[in-house]
């Protein structure tokens, strides 16, 4: 059977939609009220800002605030880590990975201009991971990837671990413990009819979640 992975938000939904499908995975849209119950993994999508109270700071450099998204997604969260369920974080889901397990961020980087799209189209750069990290054995130990973010994680949350870099910035993490993990880019702008010729395939971070979904849900 095959896992059920709900996704936190509306907006270019169809792209994370594909990418699970080509997964493995069976991806249901997250609606008010929803729950953990019923579902094997939870992916965080990209999205606007944060509210920056939400990490103790005061709005300087933040855009595209949603309050109540921000509400929805960190009660779900929530949810999830208490189940001990799987969580993928993609771009704005590993900012929220980050404050909700009492961490901080950038409002905007210094070097914003490398990482932001431009003319509307994500930019690619080179990162760098650990051989510990869950990327490694779908990546190796470098790749290219690609970029449309203007804030990034300051401090780390409690008991997260950044497993992926790109010029001093955390493009990816993992929990010590739980099954979670999040990367900064946009691994489902990289696969299936959205894959690109200049970044490796999207699709594994997909499969590797949706793995890891199913062996969750067996013991579970």
């Amino acid at each position: 059977m095959k896992p059920k992975i709900l996704l936190s938000a509306k907006g270019k939904e169809e792209n994370y939609r594909n990418a699970v499908l080509l997964g493995g995975g069976e991806p249901f849209l997250a609606e008010p009220g929803s729950c953990d119950a019923g579902f094997d993994g939870l992916i965080l999508c990209g999205g606007g800002d944060i509210e920056p109270e939400r990490y103790r700071q005061t709005n300087e450099k933040c855009m595209n605030i949603d309050p109540q998204r921000d509400e929805r997604e960190f009660e779900l969260l929530n949810q999830f880590v208490k189940a001990k369920k799987p969580v993928l974080g993609i771009c704005r889901g590993l900012q929220v990975i980050n404050v909700a397990f009492g961490g901080n961020l950038i409002q905007h980087l210094p070097n914003a201009s490398c990482h932001v799209q431009k003319e509307g189209k994500d930019q690619i750069h080179e990162t760098e991971m650990i051989k510990e990290s869950f990327l490694y054995p779908l990546y190796g130990n470098s790749m290219i990837t690609n970029s449309a973010h203007h804030q990034a994680i300051d401090r780390l949350g409690q008991g997260l671990t950044a497993v992926q870099w790109a010029d001093g910035v955390i493009e990816g993490i993992a929990h010590e413990s739980l099954p979670i993990f999040a990367v900064q880019w946009h691994p489902e702008r990289m696969s299936g009819v959205q894959r690109r010729p200049d970044t490796p395939d999207g699709a594994p971070i997909f499969c590797f979640f949706t793995s890891i979904c199913k062996r969750v849900g067996s013991i579970g």
